[in-house]
């Protein structure tokens, strides 16, 4: 794999790791966060290993992620691959219910949004790729009622949308981690920094995984919800 143009939606720890291996890979990625300052950094560091942009923009409703779309074919004249990764976590219960809008629009509306947009600008073999939570479709966990909605719901529009795109050749899969390690550092060992059935899970195994789906080895893997969790989800 190398040259396709990649955007990353939402970039933290995890975006990190998936962009320092799709430069080494020669392809051209663009990352995007609300956050400008961690943006100028994270080009900054990783402009040596290849082409990289950022767009900094808080993605917030519809018109925002149309606008992300947007700027984005200004740099790219085809989109190969959209990778969502905006995040957020709320606990509540139906006693309350106090973060369902903000984690329906977090994990639902603004992955459709960006998708909707993308399409647009995608030939076939392209594709979009979302995250999850891998025991969300499996347990049942209290005081997480907004959150696990959000995300199953994710998962089905996930499935829907790799059917409606089977014309165009887009396809749409979800990588479904536990919880993900907040840090990412270029060469270390990350091997050494989990076990089998561990909660969290470092960036780096998660990425390979989305590196994978973005390349052409993976053209026959299409509304997958791929867990990456060592195991944890099955405890």
């Amino acid at each position: 794999m190398s040259g396709k143009n990649i955007l990353i939606a939402g970039i933290g720890e995890l975006g990190k790791s998936l962009s320092y291996d799709l430069l080494l890979q020669n392809n051209h990625v663009i990352i995007n966060s609300r956050n400008q300052e961690k943006l100028k950094e994270i080009v900054s560091e990783y402009s040596i290993y290849g082409s990289i942009r950022s767009i900094a923009m808080e993605l917030k409703d519809e018109e925002s992620c149309k606008a992300l779309i947007e700027d984005s074919s200004k740099y790219f004249k085809s989109l190969d691959s959209l990778v969502v990764m905006v995040g957020g976590f709320m606990e509540d219960s139906i006693e309350g219910l106090e973060g369902l809008d903000q984690m329906i629009l977090n994990h639902l509306k603004i992955p459709l949004y960006l998708s909707k947009y993308a399409v647009k600008h995608m030939a076939y073999g392209s594709s979009i790729i979302f995250i999850s939570n891998s025991s969300i479709s499996t347990k049942n966990k209290t005081n997480l009622l907004s959150y696990s909605i959000s995300k199953y719901a994710l998962e089905k529009a996930a499935k829907t949308m790799a059917v409606e795109l089977l014309q165009k050749g887009v396809r749409v899969n979800v990588i479904a981690p536990e919880y993900i390690k907040q840090s990412f550092e270029i060469g270390r060992d990350y091997s050494k920094m989990r076990k089998y059935g561990d909660l969290e899970t470092p960036p780096e195994d998660i990425s390979n995984v989305i590196d994978y789906l973005i390349e052409g080895k993976s053209s026959w893997i299409n509304g997958a919800v791929i867990p990456v969790d060592g195991g944890h989800s099955l405890k």
